[in-house]
Formats: structure tokens, C-alpha cells, sequence
């Protein structure tokens, strides 16, 4: 198990992270999500040795490590950058750092590669400047598992992909994290990535970890509002008045036409927000469900088997968005310029503070 305890970095007057705790079980897949210039590279970096702490503690099984130096810590780090050396081959860029740590090379090289979905026979003596961008991206994933860490740190390595072969690999690294039962710890500011590969999601925000839980627990429980919306695409509405109810709170908003009861945790701060996603939203020319407001419909875009349809109130500034299946918003008859009610049942809002 990894462990941090009130770990610290800072720039001078620039606190990048601010006390964080962290409890990663071994064989997990952990992912650190936020916005850009949240800290998560700084943390990756603490964690691999890379940067040294200004305040805090890390251990591994129980023994501190935030003095190791990186060379000598069972990590490995998975740059976006890839760093391959594009005078050797591709056998050569894995065997370097085996041979550099003493390790013996034998069939190692053929062994990852099969690992990462490459074919030794095609692969291992082109050079690689030879490669794809996706193919450097799985002999850099080698490269690093030559060293044979107990845990894979990951910086970003897909963002630079295309989709297609982006989500491929996403799926291939949570594949490759259960067949090895290894650790793995990934950066990243992508929902999508966070969502599909992970067990553990940190969520990082200011330099702080804000959440901690499964993908499915962080979308449907955010706890603030900044998590609700960074988490999934997300209507936000924000309320005139909520009254506690047994363990759950009756709420105003002026957008809404009605009052609702949303069940709500009651050891958190009083909620602030409701919220509620795009897909768990419809439009319609009447007002069926629990909840919905009179908006004006301003835009439609097609996207595969699903529309976005971009309203708003027509005396507000607020925008909101519906995600249905095209033949349900066909069905509908409604178009560009035309009123509408955007709606959802009481049971898909979320209620959070600020």
C-alpha cells in the first residue's frame, strides 16, 4: 500500500500541494484527476522522487520512502512525452535500462512487448523513429516495465493520442493492471480517461484533494458543486431556499417551477445547487416529469445516436443542455427557436454546496 501524509510542495509563495493525504492499495488502479494546474503532476512527481516535498510523508508497505531517491524506489514513470531514444531500436530502448540496473535481459524484451500488444517479430528491431505515436506510447509503457516496479506512474501518456486509439489503450491499460496486479497511479484532466480505467479517483482541486471514491460514487455523489460539473456534463441550478426534512431537503429555485425533496447527506455543509445531467434530461412540448422549467430551444447538435439540445430560459442568461436519442427527439417535433420544457424526475437531481 502507498500512503501519503500531509504532503506538501511549494514555490515560494505558491502552495502547488497543500497537505494531501493519499491511501492507495496495492494492485489498484488510482487515478488523480483536476483541471490543469491543480498539482497532480507535482504530486506524481513527489511520489516517483522526482521532486522532493516540502512538508509530508510517503510511504510504501509502511516504510518511508520520501527521502529514496527515484532510481532507488519500485516505481516507474510513463511520460507523455514518451523519451524514447530515436538513434536505437526498440529492443535497445528497452534493454538500456535493464542492463543499467543490472538486470538479466534474456527474453524480457519479447515478453513486454507481447505484453503490450506488440508483435516482437514485427516490432523490436525498427528503429524508433520507425514507430506510430501509438506504437512509441506501448514501447515507452515497456520501457518502463522493464524495470519491473511494483508501482507504474503515469503522467498523461494518451493525451497526445488520437480518440480512436486513445480509448483503445485505456482499455488495454486497465487490462494490462488487473493481469499484472500491479499498482498503477494515473494523472489525468480527462473525465473520460478517469472514468473508464480507474478504482480509486482522487480529485484534485487548488492543490487540495476535495473527493475521494469509486468513478461511480464521485459522478452520482459529488461533493460540491465544482466536482459535479468538472465530473460530467452538467445542468446547474442555484437555490433560493432549502428546508432538512428527514434527511433530505425540500428546495426552491426561481428557475424551477415547482419545489422538490431531494434526499441529501445530512453531515455535509446545507446544500447550495442542484444539479443534473445532461442525459438524465429530456425536452418535451409539455411539462411530464417532476422537474423542468419553460426554455427556449437554441441550438440542436447531432452526436452519433444522441442530440445536445442547447436551451434557455427566455428571460435569463443561463444555458442548460438535454441529451436524448435522436428518434426520441425527433419524436418531439420540436425545433430551433421553439419553446419548449426541459425536464427530469426528482430522482436524478443532486444536491450540493458551493
Amino acid at each position: 500500500m502507498l500512503q501519503s501524509t500531509n504532503l506538501r510542495a511549494e514555490y515560494g509563495s505558491l502552495v502547488a500541494v497543500d497537505d494531501v493525504d493519499l491511501r492507495i492499495e496495492t494492485g489498484d488502479f488510482a487515478t488523480i484527476v483536476g483541471p490543469s494546474g491543480c498539482g497532480k503532476t507535482t504530486l506524481l512527481r513527489m511520489i516517483a522522487g522526482h521532486q522532493e516535498p516540502t512538508a509530508g510523508r510517503i510511504e510504501l508497505d509502511g516504510v518511508d520512502i520520501t527521502q529514496v531517491e527515484p532510481q532507488d524506489r519500485p516505481t516507474s514513470l510513463v511520460f507523455q512525452s514518451w523519451a524514447l531514444f530515436p538513434h536505437m531500436t526498440v529492443r535497445e530502448n528497452i534493454e538500456f535500462p535493464m542492463r543499467n540496473n543490472g538486470l538479466e535481459v534474456g527474453d524480457r524484451v519479447e515478453e513486454l512487448l507481447r505484453q503490450v500488444r506488440l508483435d516482437p517479430e514485427v516490432h523490436a528491431d525498427k528503429k524508433a523513429t520507425e514507430l506510430s505515436g501509438g506504437q512509441k506510447q506501448r514501447v515507452a509503457l515497456a520501457r518502463s516495465l522493464a524495470y519491473e516496479p511494483d508501482i507504474l506512474l503515469l503522467d498523461e501518456p494518451l493525451a497526445s493520442l488520437d480518440y480512436v486509439l486513445r480509448k483503445r489503450l485505456q482499455r488495454e491499460l486497465a487490462d494490462l493492471n488487473e493481469e499484472l496486479g500491479m499498482t498503477f497511479i494515473y494523472v489525468t484532466h480527462s473525465l473520460e480517461s478517469a472514468l473508464l480505467m480507474s478504482d480509486t479517483l482522487f480529485v484534485l482541486e487548488n492543490g487540495n484533494v476535495i473527493q475521494t471514491g469509486s468513478p461511480e460514487d464521485i459522478y452520482r455523489a459529488p461533493s460540491t458543486k465544482f466536482i459535479a460539473e468538472f465530473m460530467g456534463d452538467a445542468n446547474t441550478f442555484e437555490l433560493d431556499g432549502a428546508t432538512e426534512r428527514d434527511g433530505s431537503y425540500e428546495v426552491r429555485a426561481t428557475a424551477l417551477d415547482r419545489t422538490a425533496t431531494v434526499p441529501y447527506d445530512r453531515g455535509r455543509d446545507a446544500p447550495s445547487h442542484l444539479v443534473v445531467r445532461y442525459d438524465d434530461t429530456t425536452v418535451g412540448t409539455d411539462l411530464t416529469a417532476d422537474l423542468g422549467l419553460e426554455v427556449v430551444v437554441e441550438n440542436v447538435l447531432v452526436r452519433g445516436n444522441t442530440v445536445l439540445v442547447e436551451c434557455a430560459p427566455a428571460d435569463g442568461d443561463e444555458e442548460y443542455v438535454a441529451e436524448m436519442p435522436v428518434d426520441a427527439f425527433r419524436a418531439t417535433g420540436i425545433g430551433k427557436g421553439d419553446t419548449a420544457y426541459l425536464q427530469w424526475d426528482v430522482s436524478k437531481s443532486i444536491l450540493v454546496p458551493e
